[in-house]
């Protein structure tokens, strides 16, 4: 019996260990909870061992890491189907060889096709057996990957990225297109116009004979 100093050290000891406080161990500890349904002593027949079963189960757990009892249930379908398959591939092998040798005198030449002759009616049994097996695995995987999927946390939207600025070019002149260009026109000479001057007026300046005044558009006059 107890005494009460170790009741009171084991309540002590109790209230130190609170299990795990990380998101990481917290996950761990629930993924631990979750134990795989599949009985190794219940599934082996004779010739199978229980060491190859425990360690495919290990396998798909490590694979799969189911945390919920669909995702397990998933899972333990998987390994079963996996190791029927197996067990099928070994009854395969074995109807070969019980036919063969069944025999009182097999053929010497062909032992296969002998055994056959006589078993494929078995074979086709087995081979109903194997793609339903085979069927039941396929449906289980979808199962359990459209569930993680829907666990596995979305990637958020990604940033819009800023708008780059535009380089703006000027239109470019179709082919074929001339812009016009203003008419131009050669320099006409200026008009000069001949004026009379009075002999009084030459006499003024100095002449003895009519002087011709001619006139430009500008506003001086030349004198002859």
């Amino acid at each position: 019996m107890a005494t009460i100093h170790q009741i009171e050290a084991n309540r002590l000891n109790a209230q130190k260990s609170t299990g795990p406080r990380s998101a990481t161990g917290k996950a761990t500890a629930s993924r631990n909870a979750l134990k795989s349904g599949i009985h190794s002593q219940s599934q082996i027949i004779q010739g199978e061992k229980p060491e190859d079963l425990e360690a495919l189960t290990a396998e798909y757990f490590d694979r799969f890491q189911p945390a919920t009892p669909e995702e397990r249930f998933f899972v333990d379908i998987l390994i079963r189907d996996d190791w029927q398959l197996r067990r099928l591939a070994t009854a395969d092998a074995q109807i070969w060889g019980f036919k063969i040798e069944g025999f009182f005198h097999p053929d010497k030449e062909t032992p296969l096709g002998h055994a056959f002759s006589f078993a494929d009616h078995t074979f086709e049994r087995l081979q109903r057996r194997i793609n339903a097996t085979e069927r039941s695995y396929k449906s289980a995987l979808r199962e359990i990957q459209q569930l993680q999927s829907a666990r596995a946390p979305q990637p958020g939207p990604e940033p819009a990225a800023a708008p780059q600025p535009q380089e703006t070019k000027p239109p470019s002149p179709a082919i074929g297109f001339v812009p016009p260009q203003p008419a131009q026109f050669p320099p006409q000479p200026l008009a000069v116009a001949p004026v009379s001057v009075p002999r009084s007026a030459a006499a003024t300046l100095g002449h003895n004979q009519s002087t011709s005044v001619f006139f430009t558009a500008s506003p001086a006059a030349v004198i002859v």
